[in-house]
């Protein structure tokens, strides 16, 4: 059977390895951010490597219905939107894809 490395050891092993693992991580590319797209409107980021602009928002809402059945009942009501908006130019003219997805009451 093996036998484990005392916590000295393993301790040791660490301080040892530890700049090593420094340096690497300074030679690691760097990926550019996400660029803003004042043209397209506010909200829009240029994605890296992409002429596409998108713009991510949503909305939660929630609270109670006091009409909820004929009693004294309160029901909680809760809803909630993603909406992903896409716009890129092309020789043709701007191309848009919207895509909103929702669920609860409005």
């Amino acid at each position: 059977m093996g036998r484990l490395l005392p916590p000295i050891a393993a301790l040791a092993a660490l301080v040892v390895a530890g700049p090593a693992l420094a340096v690497d991580l300074q030679k690691a590319p760097v990926t550019p951010g996400l660029m803003p797209c004042p043209s397209k409107g506010p909200g829009f980021v240029r994605m890296p490597g992409s002429d596409s602009c998108v713009r991510i928002s949503g909305r939660v809402t929630a609270g109670m219905d006091m009409r909820a059945g004929h009693g004294v009942a309160a029901a909680p009501v809760a809803a909630g939107r993603l909406a992903i908006d896409n716009r890129a130019d092309t020789d043709l003219g701007e191309v848009r894809t919207y895509v909103r997805i929702g669920n609860g009451r409005r």
